[in-house]
C-alpha cells in the first residue's frame, strides 16, 4: 500500500518539476493562518491583501430568481419523479455548474461524526498538526498555501488533504492522523459512502449527456477513481473585506462534493456577479470541474467559485474531489462531436493540469482555457 502511494507521489513530482525534485522549494516560510488568527491580530498582514478587483465587495446578495438549484436525489428512486430529477441535474450542470443535493444517501450521523473529527484535528496543538505538513511538491498533508511562488498573495485559511480512494493508494499510516482516535475509522466509512455517491452521479451525468451509463466512470477509472479529501479551516479575519479564504478558481478535476457548515462563505460566479451559496443543513454542494467540462465538450460548465471569510466565526468545510488518474487521457466524448459541435478542447493527460498548481496555485479558469482546441 505504501509503495503504491509513494509511486503515485513520485509521478506527481515528476509532472511538477521534472528530474530535479529538489528545485521546488517554498518561496518563503509557511505561516499557519490559524496561528496568526489566535494571536488576535488587529491588522491583516500584507501578504493576504488582494488587489481591489479581487476583493469580496459589498454587493454579493442573491437576486430573488438567482439561487443555486436544490435537487432532491431521492427522486431518482421513484418512477414518477426520476425523469424530472434527471432533467433538473442536467439543467443545473449546463446553466450553473453547481447544485445542492439533499437526500443524497450519506447517513446523517456519519456526516456529524465526520465533521466532529475534522474539527478535533484542527483543535490539536500546532506542533501535532505540523507532523503532517505538506511538501512544496505535494498538496497532501497539512498546508496553508497552494503554489510556491515567492510574493504570491495568499488565502486566509489552512487545510488538511489526503487520499480517500482507491483504498490501495491511500497511506493511512503516514498521511491520516492518529488523533483524534476515531479519525481513521470515521473517514474510512465516509470515503465508502462518498464513493457510492460519486459513482451514482457519474452514471447520471453519462445518461444525461446521451452516453452509455458507464462512460464517465470509465474515463475517470471507476471503480478506482481518485477521491481526495480537503478539510478547509477558515479562522476569523481582522479585515475580511481585503482578502479571501480561497481565491477565485474552477476545480481542475472531475467533480467536487462539498460539505459546508452553517456559517456560509462559498460564492459562485454567474454572469457578472458573485452569488452566495447559503448552507442547507446536511446538504452536499456538487460542482462540475474542468475535466467534466472537457468531456462534455463544454455542455457542462466548470464555474469559478471562491470563499469569503468573516471576522467573528471559524468556518470549516470538507471538499471531496473526484479526479481521474494523472495518466488518464481526457478529451470530448466522440458522441458529442459533429459538424455543428466541433471539438472545443484538445486531448491531454490529466497530469498536465496538475503541473501549474504546484508552482502557481489557483488562477481562475486559466488552466482549462489553455486546453482549448
Amino acid at each position: 500500500m505504501i509503495a503504491q502511494a509513494v509511486k503515485m507521489e513520485d509521478q506527481i513530482h515528476q509532472l511538477a518539476v521534472g528530474d530535479d525534485l529538489e528545485e521546488l522549494t517554498w518561496g518563503e516560510p509557511v505561516q499557519r493562518v490559524q496561528a496568526l488568527a489566535e494571536k488576535g491580530l488587529q491588522e491583516l498582514p500584507s501578504v493576504y491583501i488582494r488587489a481591489l478587483s479581487d476583493r469580496p465587495g459589498l454587493d454579493d446578495s442573491l437576486l430573488p430568481d438567482e439561487t443555486v438549484p436544490v435537487i432532491d436525489f431521492s427522486g431518482l428512486q421513484e418512477d414518477d419523479r426520476k425523469q424530472e430529477t434527471m432533467s433538473d441535474i442536467a439543467k443545473a450542470c449546463e446553466e450553473w455548474g453547481f447544485f445542492q443535493l439533499i437526500n443524497h444517501g450519506i447517513p446523517l450521523p456519519l456526516i456529524a461524526k465526520t465533521r466532529r473529527v475534522a474539527k478535533q484535528f484542527f483543535d490539536l496543538p500546532i506542533e501535532e498538526k505540523q507532523i503532517y505538513a505538506n511538501k512544496p511538491w505535494s498538496l497532501v498533508g497539512y498546508g496553508s498555501r497552494i503554489g510556491v511562488t515567492k510574493g504570491a498573495v495568499l488565502d486566509w485559511g489552512d487545510y488538511f488533504l489526503h487520499y480517500l480512494w482507491p483504498i490501495d493508494k491511500r497511506d493511512v499510516d503516514k498521511e491520516w492522523p492518529k488523533k483524534p482516535a476515531s479519525y481513521i475509522e470515521t473517514l474510512d466509512e465516509y470515503s465508502r459512502e462518498v464513493h457510492k455517491l460519486c459513482s451514482r452521479l457519474m452514471e447520471v451525468f453519462s445518461e444525461n449527456l446521451g452516453l452509455r451509463t458507464s462512460y464517465v466512470g470509465e474515463v475517470f477509472g471507476w471503480p478506482d477513481m481518485n477521491l481526495v479529501l480537503r478539510i478547509n479551516y477558515y479562522p476569523p479575519c481582522p479585515r475580511p473585506d481585503l482578502t479571501l479564504g480561497v481565491a477565485a478558481h474552477s476545480d481542475g478535476g472531475g467533480l467536487t462534493l462539498l460539505l459546508q457548515d452553517d456559517i456560509g462563505g462559498l460564492q459562485v460566479h454567474k454572469g457578472d456577479r458573485w452569488l452566495s451559496v447559503d448552507p442547507i443543513p446536511n446538504a452536499i454542494v456538487i460542482n462540475v470541474a474542468d475535466q467534466l467540462q472537457i468531456l462534455s465538450n463544454g455542455k457542462y460548465k466548470s464555474v469559478e467559485h471562491r470563499v469569503v471569510v468573516n471576522n467573528s466565526f471559524v468556518r470549516m468545510s470538507l471538499a471531496t474531489f473526484c479526479n481521474p488518474d494523472i495518466e488518464a487521457i481526457i478529451s470530448p466524448a466522440l458522441e458529442l462531436i459533429d459538424d455543428n459541435h466541433p471539438s472545443s478542447y484538445r486531448k491531454a493527460l490529466y497530469g498536465e493540469f496538475l503541473q501549474s498548481f504546484f508552482r502557481d496555485g489557483l488562477k481562475g479558469k486559466r488552466y482549462i482555457e489553455s486546453f482549448k482546441a
